[in-house]
């Protein structure tokens, strides 16, 4: 009598809805579990960008950044050497590449952690090459009896003969201001086979300048946008009385 009282309180109780005891677990293992999953959820995984889609042989070498969340160092490797160990700051690791790679196309790679990366990137096959790198002047010789012209030369732009552009002519190579700096010399269009000139200007500009030795870079790039562009060595015009 007594043991069938119990179970009808059970069914009784389960017929009303009564809902059943639930156990729970502390509440810090809760919050450590729950933050534990949030961190796997949002932590962005390793990866690179580039600073250029390409840079060219000879130039200053492309910047290569890793992104990632957490601390510790990140290792970057070129042509399966290690290259570089780079502690994270702010999310953010950062490789130089050499300026001396030759043309072609490269694979960087980084670890952080447990993680793995990898992005390529190109180094073209460009060059502006001029006909003489060094010139010496009278102060007083007229401008008509200057060498005619003064300075030629050629480029190559991402492996291929340059057959438009412009190259332009910076004292100091100092491009900033475009044709409104006060370093700005002269400008050549590159004709179809890639070659260019100038006449009495580049001398001429060295002379107003006066009695002294004057140096140079010629820049090339292949739109008025002067987006991307290579230079040549530098070109020094000495200036006698």
């Amino acid at each position: 009598m007594h043991i069938t009282r119990l179970i009808a309180g059970a069914v009784a109780a389960g017929l009303l809805g009564l809902a059943p005891v639930a156990v729970t677990a502390p509440a810090g293992a809760v919050a450590t579990t729950q933050a534990a999953q949030a961190t796997q959820q949002t932590a962005a995984p390793l990866r690179l960008v580039k600073a250029k889609p390409g840079i060219h042989w000879g130039l200053a070498g492309n910047k290569i950044t890793a992104k990632a969340q957490g601390k510790g160092t990140v290792k970057f490797f070129l042509g399966g050497d290690l290259v570089k160990k780079a502690k994270l700051k702010r999310g953010k690791a950062t490789y130089k590449m050499p300026s001396d790679l030759a043309p072609g196309t490269y694979k960087v790679k980084a670890t952080f952690k447990k993680q793995k990366a990898a992005i390529r990137t190109v180094v073209w096959d460009s060059a502006l090459n001029v006909n003489a790198a060094t010139f010496t002047i009278s102060a007083s010789t007229p401008t008509y009896d200057l060498p005619y012209p003064s300075l030629t030369g050629t480029v190559k732009f991402k492996g291929k003969i340059a057959s438009e552009g412009f190259v332009d002519i910076y004292l100091n190579g100092n491009v900033r201001g475009g044709n409104n700096s006060p370093d700005y010399c002269c400008m050549s269009t590159v004709l179809d086979d890639g070659s260019f000139s100038f006449g009495y200007d580049f001398l001429g500009d060295a002379q107003e300048r006066g009695v002294g030795t004057w140096t140079y870079r010629a820049f090339y790039t292949d739109d008025a946008a002067f987006a991307d562009y290579i230079y040549s060595q530098p070109i020094t015009v000495t200036v006698t009385p």
